[in-house]
């Protein structure tokens, strides 16, 4: 698996040091499955998409495969 950074906002530094201190072991789990898991999930995923797959739109091929210029323009609109 590749390295990666998360960001902590102060709220989650906040909670990391009161789980430390109090020595929560639960609390501890809960902040990984509710921050920890949704930020490394999203730092995880691919962050660039080739520009055909981002302007994709459904029936888009049928705009290339047509003759007529009056469906074309609806295919597009």
């Amino acid at each position: 698996m590749k390295n990666i950074a998360v960001c902590l906002d102060e709220e989650d530094i906040i909670r990391i040091s009161r789980i430390l201190a109090d020595d929560d072991k639960d609390e501890a789990l809960a902040f990984i499955r509710d921050v920890l898991e949704k930020k490394v999930r999203k730092a995880d995923r691919p962050h660039c998409v080739p520009v055909f797959e981002v302007s994709y739109r459904p029936n888009q091929a049928d705009h290339f495969a047509s003759s007529d210029p009056a469906k074309r323009s609806r295919v597009n609109g």
